[in-house]
C-alpha cells in the first residue's frame, strides 16, 4: 500500500534515509551496456547538487552513495529551522534555488523587492525549505532535465516517487549510514569500500584532515551527528560490518549492538524497503504516532 508523504515524514522533521531510482532501474548515470556510452559524469552532477542544496535547506547530510542507477541519502530535515530565518534569508535563498538566465543585478534586486513585499510568498517559501519533498524535487528534477538534454530526449529520468525510511534512533542513523557507504563493495565495484568513489566515505576520508575528530554533517562542521564517533572508529564499524556479514560467528563490536542484532535488524536490506528503522520499541512507538496497529519489521525474533 502506498502512503502519502504527509503520512510518511514527521512535520517537525527528523532523520530520514532516501533512495531515488532511475526509470526502469537504467543505467543512466553509469556505462550503458547496450551503447557502450559512459555517463558517470552524472554522478558528479548528483553528488555537487546534494552538497549546494544542503546549504540551502533546512537539511544535514549525514551520508550518501551515488551508484549507476540509483542513489541513497542519509539527511536530517530541520523542519522548525527556517523560522527563526529572517526574511530576507528566506527569500535570499528562495532565489538562490530559482536563478534566471542572463538575471541583472538589478532585475535580480527587483525580484527580491517583489517576493519581499508579499507576506503569502515568504509564508511559502518558508515552509518548502524545511521540507524533505521540496529537497528532492529540487534535487531530482534539475537533474534529470539535464540528463534529457543531453541525450536529446524526453520523459521520465527518475521513477515516480522517492523511497524514505524514518530512522528512529542512533543505531538505525549509523547503521543506514554504514549501509549506504557499502553500497559500491556490496555492487563489487570496489573490493574496499574506501576505494569507491562519490559517496560520504570517500568524501571524509579526501576532507578530514584530522582522523580524531568526530564526524559532523556533510559540509557543516558545527552539526554533530548522534553519536560521537571519530572517523577512524566509523572505517572500523564499516570494516567489522563487512567481516560480520561474512562471518558465521560474528565478533561483537564495543559500543554496537551484538553482531547478530546489528546485521539482522538494524542493517538495511537490499530490496527489502521498511518504512521505518530502529529499535523494537522504537518502532512500536513510531507505529502509535502515526496512529497505525503495527509496523512489520524483519528480525523481531532477534530481540529479547
Amino acid at each position: 500500500m502506498t502512503y502519502p508523504r504527509s503520512h510518511l515524514v514527521d512535520p517537525e522533521g527528523g532523520v530520514y534515509h532516501v533512495c531515488s531510482r532511475c526509470v526502469r532501474r537504467a543505467y543512466l548515470c553509469g556505462t550503458d551496456q547496450q551503447s557502450g556510452r559512459d555517463f558517470d559524469h552524472r554522478r558528479e552532477w548528483i553528488v555537487d547538487r546534494i552538497r549546494t542544496l544542503s546549504k540551502i535547506f533546512a537539511i544535514d547530510i549525514f551520508g550518501y552513495a551515488v551508484m549507476s542507477n540509483h542513489y541513497h541519502i542519509v539527511l536530517q530535515v530541520n523542519s522548525p529551522e527556517p523560522q527563526d530565518w529572517a526574511d530576507d534569508e528566506i527569500i535570499e535563498r528562495w532565489l538562490m534555488l530559482n536563478p534566471r538566465k542572463h538575471e541583472t543585478p538589478v532585475s535580480r534586486s527587483t525580484r527580491k523587492s517583489s517576493l519581499l513585499a508579499n507576506p503569502d510568498n515568504i509564508t511559502k517559501y518558508r515552509k518548502r525549505l524545511g521540507s524533505l519533498s521540496w529537497f528532492m524535487r529540487y534535487l531530482n528534477e534539475p537533474i534529470a532535465r539535464r540528463a534529457n538534454k543531453e541525450d536529446a530526449c524526453k520523459g521520465r529520468f527518475w521513477e515516480g516517487r522517492f523511497q524514505s525510511q524514518r530512522l528512529l534512533d542512533d543505531h538505525a542513523v549509523l547503521a543506514a549510514m554504514v549501509y549506504v557507504d557499502l553500497n559500491p563493495l556490496r555492487a563489487g565495484m570496489v573490493k574496499d569500500a574506501t576505494e569507491a568513489e562519490h559517496t560520504s566515505l570517500s568524501q571524509r576520508i579526501s576532507e578530514e584532515p584530522k582522523f580524531n575528530e568526530v564526524l559532523t554533517a556533510i559540509d557543516k562542521p558545527d552539526t554533530e551527528l548522534p553519536f560521537s564517533f571519530t572517523l577512524s572508529e566509523y572505517r572500523q564499524i564499516v570494516e567489522w560490518t563487512v567481516i560480520s556479514q561474512q562471518s558465521q560467528r560474528p565478533v561483537n563490536l564495543a559500543g554496537l549492538p551484538p553482531a547478530e542484532l546489528w546485521i539482522h535488524h538494524y542493517l538495511p536490506k537490499p530490496n527489502c524497503w521498511q518504512r521505518a528503522q530502529g529499535s523494537v520499541q522504537a518502532i512500536k512507538d513510531y507505529a502509535k504516532e502515526i496512529g497505525q496497529c503495527w509496523i512489520q519489521i524483519r528480525s523481531a525474533q532477534l530481540v529479547t
